[in-house]
């Protein structure tokens, strides 16, 4: 499978946020199917690392206004060594571009899936089974799915935001992040 097949996955998605813009939108079905596209190619390709993928970020949560940008998570088996070649030829052969890896700002190895250039459709992030990144991405996605009060509280700071700062995505990422780490435990 090329990237041929995850651009078929994607299409009708509404998904793409262009870059350096914080555009928002209405929660739609579509965010959900298109995961499932997705993450079944992701899965008939993965290498033997791969221990799950993961549906996470705002899209992932019905309801919830978003960027239109799905977020994947893929998680990799403890003790494989390889696991950054194989995982770099998988997702590049996929058509996926290297974003850069874990640091003091970013905790996981990050990849991006753009069909024309600076219109990004997805980012997939590549974290440990079992680590505290993951398991944090998981929790507040499972606590906005079931909570309908703090998903309508996380979707007001979002829309505002994106008022605020409709052309400066780090600021937008930064005022989130209270609202992120209060309800994540962490």
């Amino acid at each position: 499978m090329t990237r041929t097949a995850l651009a078929t996955a994607f299409a009708d998605s509404g998904l793409g946020v262009r870059r350096g813009v914080v555009e928002l939108a209405p929660s739609t079905p579509a965010w959900a199917e298109t995961f499932e596209r997705v993450a079944g190619v992701l899965r008939n390709t993965a290498p033997a690392c791969v221990a799950a993928i993961e549906h996470i970020g705002s899209t992932s949560v019905p309801g919830l206004t978003a960027k239109p940008l799905l977020d994947v998570a893929v998680a990799l088996r403890p003790g494989t060594d390889s696991a950054d070649a194989d995982v770099d030829a998988w997702l590049s052969g996929l058509g996926m571009l290297f974003r850069g890896d874990r640091d003091e700002i970013r905790p996981d190895r990050m990849y991006g899936f753009e069909l024309e250039p600076m219109v990004r459709l997805a980012n997939i992030h590549v974290v440990p089974v079992g680590s505290p990144d993951l398991s944090r991405y998981l929790a507040f996605r499972d606590r906005l799915r079931a909570s309908p009060s703090e998903r309508e509280a996380y979707a007001a700071l979002k829309l505002r935001l994106a008022t605020e700062h409709p052309r400066d995505r780090l600021a937008y990422l930064a005022g989130k992040e209270a609202f992120i780490v209060a309800r994540r435990g962490s």
